[in-house]
């Protein structure tokens, strides 16, 4: 077990101690496992390939990474267990030993505004203290550093500032009224004090009136000359001054700027005061730090006017306020049209003809206030804010809304006293708008600047550096601490994530790698390869489950699950060193030894959709034409702009083109064109395929989510015996009440909860697993009831059904992207990340595409094998073909 120094170095070093020791796995039967053996030595990194559905996640994710994970929250204490997943024991022979094990993954993005990379890898943690720690406050007014004063440091800056002169030191104190200050001056005499400075003179006590006075009274404690020689006699005097006035002194050079001191944070120069630092103050997630009007978010939800006016060629008449449409908005159109005419703005003319002085009052209103006042739509807007309480306007306020930077921030996310204290003239939310290579730079040369005795900083120095270091290690240098975790790829939140497991300098651990290398650039393999090898050298065990040549070119050991996909894989046909490919027969070492046969290339057919000027985030002015009616690739290292030229302009430039006002605003650019002869855009639709998860609804199944659930049901319903009993096609669904088995509520088992244990599933006993009630499985479509469909696979349903149009449609693009041996009611949350993006992508195209389609694809090769890759350009041109255009984002060579 993982911190077991009792068993010696098995080469017969006595000196040498062992750590992790071999994992051994006997007779795994997971999904569709056939009795798997594996042996999986320490510090070796090993590759699990094959085709997709063959039983790579069956393998690592489901078996080794689950089994871990269950052990690991059983070693918790039972009132510990009551709060955490309990997980069921996967089904194996023999699993001993087993380390702790964390999975980096692409399966669960983050959706949170809140999450950056800075927070996802905790570097916000060491950031906030090193900046509580060693930065220095700049007062706002002057920019002069402001320095926590003690009587020694006072004296030093009134001898090097007031230059020989004369000085009075005094403290304050507080006089209200006559009546107070009768009695502070009789205990002031008390205690020695007669004199105050009042109107740049030294005056007695006794000869002050009330009316001589303001608010504070500034009491002598000492008279005295501002140079070196004098030095103890200010500082005992400013040590007096500062201990009877609260902390706070102040000096009176003759003829000159007065100084004031305070044994706190305080602007001599300004007079001001300012708390001590908190790492709280630091943190944008914290109430101390995050700016008061966006509340850390750094952006704010505002009215947009580009959702309530889509196409300004309308004019107010032609209804063109698309907020103002339908009966319930009859008053304010009728109200619109007479305000309009009283105001002389044009009614009938297109807006974008409109005056600025129309459109300030279309928008603000007349300025007026009462009865008959215009209004104008942002007070109109305003007044329906006061009425969010109610569900249905906080509904209709959402559709005409969207994010704006904060304009009390400017999107920084932190307060204005956050950004008062700098490191080496850079405020915190400059830092974290830093790219991680810059911020690497920064912290190396603060650390090597930093004295060694620094103990503290330097340890948060240190790790800082460890966690940017590896940020840039697995090829993320590019991107910036201030990213939106939301934002990111599947590819670079895996390799945060992989980064944040590296920080912890783990060992004894068993790491699982999903894909690690989508979205890479082959450029960018080499270095992460060179991370994952030294994690797993750290003694631990690194399982990645991968198709990328170079990948498993590096790997210490290969294993190839198949042969085939569904029940006809789940075997372990090859395991030895990556060199033993060169002579294998796998479909692996048969995809590393022959290229691809790719069609042909084929001339542009309606010429050229056209973009210019794109320069949103890191884009430099770019122009591109996509060709229309052709694959077309788009290609580079990461963070080279991708995805923001494809995703993040082309996409929404083209959907608002198309007239979906509910479309983000494209990134900065000027503008999009298409061939000569179409007025408008020759696309009726965009469709963007991205790596999202599918719901992880355990009742969603493949056939529910192609709907061709919805199908089947209509035709069990409709046959003659069911339409005799008056079943409809309710009573052949799992999920209402009808023709369900009500016993386990249509899940074909039963769950027995366990208080500190997994929770333990058993067959159903009424329904068998079958899930309906025993005369629902009499009706038959064909040869087969609504248990046996669920069984089948795609394939059999293709084969069984050759002239249902409807069911072919629905589930022919399945079989065509190479999932024909999934099950119909095999749930979602038990595909593999391949084969749930080809479902996404197969339950596009099994809806009508009524006119040619732009098909937007994020790194739809992202976890197919070569040989599926194969299957997937086949429909993709088979698109083009049909009148069709391809735009994707990919690496795949």
């Amino acid at each position: 077990m993982p911190g077991d120094k009792g068993t010696l170095d098995p080469h017969g070093d006595s000196s040498r101690v062992a750590g992790m020791h071999r994992i051994s796995l006997r007779g795994a039967q997971t999904h569709n496992l056939k009795e798997v053996d594996l042996d999986l030595e320490p510090n070796s990194f090993v590759v699990v390939t094959g085709r997709s559905g063959a039983g790579k996640s069956s393998l690592v994710r489901h078996t080794l990474h689950a089994e871990g994970q269950r052990r690991y929250v059983e070693s918790f204490s039972p009132y510990a267990r009551q709060f955490l997943e309990r997980l069921a024991r996967p089904p194996v022979e023999q699993l001993e030993p087993i380390a702790a094990s964390v999975a980096v993954d692409r399966q669960a993005p983050v959706k949170s505004s809140r999450s950056t990379v800075a927070t996802m890898t905790d570097l916000i943690d060491y950031v906030k203290n090193l900046w509580a720690y060693r930065a220095r406050l700049h007062c706002p007014c002057c920019g002069r550093e402001v320095h926590e004063h003690s009587a020694e440091s006072a004296s030093s800056t009134i001898i090097n500032d007031a230059n020989d002169a004369r000085v009075v030191v005094t403290y304050p104190m507080a006089v209200e009224d006559t009546k107070q200050w009768l009695g502070v001056r009789d205990q002031l005499l008390a205690d020695g004090y007669r004199r105050a400075w009042v109107k740049q003179e030294v005056r007695d006590l006794d000869s002050l009136r009330p009316s001589d006075l303001d608010s504070t009274l500034n009491v002598v404690i000492d008279r005295t000359v501002a140079k070196a020689s004098q030095r103890k006699r200010m500082t005992e005097a400013l040590e007096q001054a500062m201990a009877r006035g609260q902390g706070k002194a102040s000096v009176w050079p003759l003829e000159q700027e007065a100084l004031h001191f305070s044994k706190g944070l305080h602007c001599t120069h300004c007079n001001l005061d300012f708390p001590a630092a908190q790492p709280g103050l630091f943190s944008f997630n914290h109430v101390l730090g995050a700016c008061p009007e966006c509340r850390g978010f750094g952006r704010t939800i505002e009215l947009d006017i580009d959702k309530v006016i889509p196409n300004r060629r309308l004019s107010l008449a032609q209804g063109a306020i698309r907020a103002w449409e339908g009966k319930s908005a009859a008053w304010e159109r009728r109200e619109l049209k007479k305000q309009a005419e009283k105001a002389g703005v044009p009614y009938d003319q297109p807006l974008d003809s409109l005056s600025q002085e129309h459109w300030q009052w279309l928008l603000e209103g007349d300025g007026r206030k009462g009865r008959g006042a215009w209004w104008g739509i942002r007070g109109w807007f305003r007044w329906l804010e006061g009425r969010t309480y109610k569900m249905h306007v906080r509904v209709f306020l959402s559709r005409y809304r969207s994010y704006e930077t904060c304009s009390a921030c400017d999107g920084r996310r932190f307060k204005a006293e956050a950004l008062n204290w700098r490191i080496d003239g850079r405020h915190v939310a400059d830092f974290y708008a830093m790219s991680i290579r810059e911020a690497l730079d920064f912290v190396t040369t603060l650390k090597r600047d930093t004295p060694k005795r620094e103990h503290a900083l330097q340890r948060v120095l240190q790790d800082c550096q460890l966690r940017l270091q590896t940020l840039d290690d697995v090829g993320l240098g590019y991107l910036s601490l201030d990213r939106q975790a939301r934002t990111l790829s599947g590819g670079e939140a895996q390799r945060v994530s992989l980064a944040a497991a590296l920080g912890t300098s783990l060992s004894g651990t068993l790491f699982v790698l999903d894909e690690p290398t989508t979205g890479l650039h082959p450029a960018d393999v080499a270095r992460l390869s060179r991370v994952v090898r030294g994690l797993a050298q750290a003694d631990n065990v690194v399982l990645a489950s991968e198709h990328h040549p170079q990948l498993i070119a590096d790997a210490d050991r290969v294993l190839e699950m198949g042969p085939h996909s569904g029940d006809a894989g789940g075997a372990l046909i090859f395991d030895a060193p990556p060199q033993a490919l060169k002579r294998a027969s796998t479909p692996t070492a048969l995809a590393l030894k022959q290229s691809l046969t790719l069609p042909k290339r084929r001339p542009p057919v309606q010429g050229w959709l056209s973009l210019q000027g794109a320069c949103g985030h890191n884009l430099k002015e770019v122009t591109v034409r996509f060709p229309l009616q052709l694959v077309t690739c788009v290609t580079g290292v990461s963070g080279s702009g991708k995805s923001s030229l494809v995703l993040h302009t082309l996409k929404p430039a083209l959907q608002r083109a198309l007239g979906i006002t509910e479309a983000p605003h494209p990134l900065a650019m000027q503008g999009l064109s298409w061939p000569q002869g179409y007025k408008e855009a020759p696309l009726a639709h965009v469709l963007h395929i991205d790596q999202a998860p599918l719901a992880r609804n355990a009742r969603a199944n493949a056939a529910t989510y192609l709907k061709a659930w919805d199908v089947l049901r209509k035709r069990l319903a409709a046959q003659p015996e069911a339409k005799a009993r008056n079943y409809g096609p309710g009573h052949f669904s799992f999920n209402v009440a009808g023709g369900r088995c009500e016993t386990c509520k249509g899940e074909g088992s039963e769950t027995v909860e366990m208080q500190f244990l997994a929770d333990i599933r058993f067959s159903c006993p009424d329904c068998g697993g079958k899930r309906f009630r025993g005369d629902i499985l009499e009706i038959r479509y064909g040869d087969r009831n609504v248990a046996e469909l669920l069984q089948s696979t795609v394939d059999d349903i293709l084969l069984a059904y050759p002239d249902d149009a409807e069911l072919q449609k629905r589930l022919r693009y399945l079989a065509e992207l190479g999932l024909g041996y999934l099950r119909l009611g095999q749930p979602l949350s038990t595909l593999s990340g391949g084969e749930a993006q080809r479902l996404k992508i197969a339950s596009l195209l099994s809806t009508p595409l009524r006119g040619p389609t732009l098909f937007l694809l994020d790194e739809p090769t992202a976890g197919l094998h070569a040989q599926d890759v194969l299957c997937l350009l086949k429909l993709l041109h088979r698109l083009v073909d049909e009148g069709h255009s391809v735009v994707m984002v990919e690496h795949h060579m």
